[in-house]
Formats: structure tokens, sequence, C-alpha cells
């Protein structure tokens, strides 16, 4: 043989035996749910300093210089709403223990009765 037909057969044998092109298959898999964290609650402890229908303002029973203002959840806003109606919020002084959710200013409970434990 000689040298181009020596060089045709070499390509011609490394073109057959070179893989053929891979054939993907495609099937649609159901989706993977992934469950978010329930984000954690945290307790502030203070006393009231003022009241809206919107947020409440506590300081804190152990660092007087420590003021937070909570905005209210729907639930907790009809809530206090109702005792805006009845004439019953809290009011200075209530000492409370605010329930918001960890890293934001959202209340969502409120623990303390109004009207009493002032000193």
């Amino acid at each position: 043989m000689t040298f181009p037909k020596r060089a045709l057969f070499l390509l011609a044998v490394a073109l057959l035996l070179a893989p053929l092109p891979a054939v993907t298959q495609v099937t649609e898999t159901a989706p993977i749910k992934i469950k978010a964290p329930k984000p954690k609650k945290e307790k502030f402890k203070g006393e009231v300093l003022s009241v809206t229908r919107v947020a409440i303002t506590v300081r804190s029973r152990d660092n007087y210089n420590l003021v937070r203002t909570f905005t209210f959840d729907e639930k907790l806003a009809s809530k206090i709403g109702k005792q805006w109606d009845e004439n019953k919020p809290y009011q200075f002084g209530d000492r409370v223990e605010v329930q918001y959710l960890a890293g934001s200013d959202v209340a969502t409970k409120i623990n303390g009765k109004r009207g009493q434990n002032r000193q």
C-alpha cells in the first residue's frame, strides 16, 4: 500500500471505530418536593409603651434602653382590633410577652393581662 492509500485506510478504520453520537433519552419525572423550614419563634418580655391598631412598642424588662416595635400578623391584628373596639387595649406599663418570628418584627402572639401588673 502506498502512503495515501494507507492514510485513507486508517482514516476509514478510525471512522468505523469512533464512538457513535450518544442518543439521549428524555424522560419526565415527578417534581421534587422540598419542605421549607418553619421560622423560629422568639419571645420578648417587656412593658408596653404604646399600642395602636397596627403596632405595639415594648421596652425590655431587663434593659430599659432596649425598645422594640412590633407589627401584628393578620390573625393577631384582628384580635387587637376587637380589643380596640371594646375599648380594652393594652396600656402603658402592662407587662407582656411578645412572640415574634426570628429575624423580623412581626408579632404572632401577645401574652399578658391588660390593666394589671403595673408598677
